[in-house]
């Protein structure tokens, strides 16, 4: 039976998927095919089309995340130590994405402005350093989840 827990629950879990997902593609897949594939001219526009869109949909979905995670933090009713923890790391990720995207992204889109500039590689870097920590931090917020799932079902049966 669905209810508006579980439907919460698919929405926040998408959400997650989204998020992680799109900053892993553009990481790991995208970023090294461009730089191996595009001239430098051309690989700057495309990067700049990848930021502002990718910007939308990451900081999108990151704003769900928090409105289904304050749902599921009233459905649940207490905060304990595992969650405490998730909730630190949720902040820290969301400061990091809007540091990323609002930021390093704005700098980026500035400096690329005439085409290839100098610091536009320094710049490039940093923005995938900051990628690489959200992406571990939201594995870290995954794994704690499980362990909130697990501590659950456990204080649902006995």
């Amino acid at each position: 039976m669905l209810t508006i827990r579980m439907l919460v629950l698919f929405v926040h879990v998408t959400a997650v998927i989204v998020a992680l997902g799109g900053s892993l593609f553009s990481t790991f897949a995208l970023t090294p095919i461009l730089t191996g594939e595009l001239e430098p001219a051309a690989r700057v526009k495309v990067v700049r089309r990848v930021i502002r869109r990718l910007g939308a949909i990451v900081l999108s979905a990151l704003a769900i995340l928090v409105a289904t995670g304050m749902f599921n933090l009233l459905y649940l009713g207490r905060l304990g130590l595992l969650l405490a923890i998730k909730l630190v790391l949720v902040v820290i990720v969301i400061a990091l994405a809007i540091h990323q995207y609002a930021n390093l992204g704005a700098k980026i889109w500035r400096v690329s402005e005439n085409g290839p500039a100098p610091e536009l590689a320094p710049l490039l870097k940093r923005f995938r350093r900051v990628g690489l920590m959200q992406g571990t931090l939201v594995l870290a917020i995954v794994y704690l989840s499980l362990g909130l799932t697990r501590v659950a079902s456990a204080a649902a049966l006995g």
